[in-house]
């Protein structure tokens, strides 16, 4: 058995440095998680230490103008499924359906997941996430059009929601025109 090669691209935005890391494998290269920005340390230095550099240009060509306001849909085909649970990929497949412009809370992803109980597990599932933006778990709220939680903070997760053309009122909620059911 070969030694796994793993490689990373630092992708700059306005929010801050992200980094795609993925694992070289025998179908291709296969995105194991991006980094959001981190404000404790710097990408190069989080990445680094444990990844050589190689280049991964197509994919972090999409990401990066998907971040410019593009509207890119990013492929789900680089991504490895195997560093996520059975539910957790669940949820994650199921959130990519969320389209551009549009939310969805908790407990409809949870119902759309197979689980309509189960909208603290998928708030727990977004939440370790592996491969935010590429599965776009900022498209998920509170029921009550509050944002919830985000690993790259809220100020990030809002500005994504408006750059995809959600609207908030005047409390800072999403308005519920902007909510999609999935069934409609």
């Amino acid at each position: 058995m070969s030694e796994a090669i793993f490689g990373y691209k630092i992708i700059p935005s306005r929010f801050g440095d992200l980094a795609l890391v993925w694992r070289e494998e025998e179908s291709g290269p296969k995105v194991i998680r991006l980094d959001l920005p981190s404000r404790a340390m710097r990408q190069e230095e989080r990445v680094g230490e444990s990844f050589a550099q190689r280049e991964m240009d197509h994919l972090s060509e999409q990401i990066r103008r998907y971040l410019g306001g593009e509207a890119i849909y990013l492929p789900v085909e680089y991504l490895a499924s195997n560093c996520c649970s059975e539910f957790q990929w669940r949820v994650l497949m199921a959130e990519r359906t969320i389209p551009r412009g549009y939310v969805c809370s908790y407990s409809q992803l949870a119902a759309m997941s197979g689980q309509p109980k189960a909208s603290r597990a998928v708030a727990n599932a977004l939440a370790r996430n592996p491969f935010p933006l590429i599965v776009p778990c900022h498209r998920t709220v509170r029921s009550d059009g509050q944002l919830g939680g985000y690993g790259g903070g809220l100020a990030m997760k809002r500005d994504l929601l408006e750059m995809e053309g959600v609207a908030f009122d005047h409390q800072g909620r999403v308005r519920p025109e902007f909510f999609w059911y999935g069934n409609e």
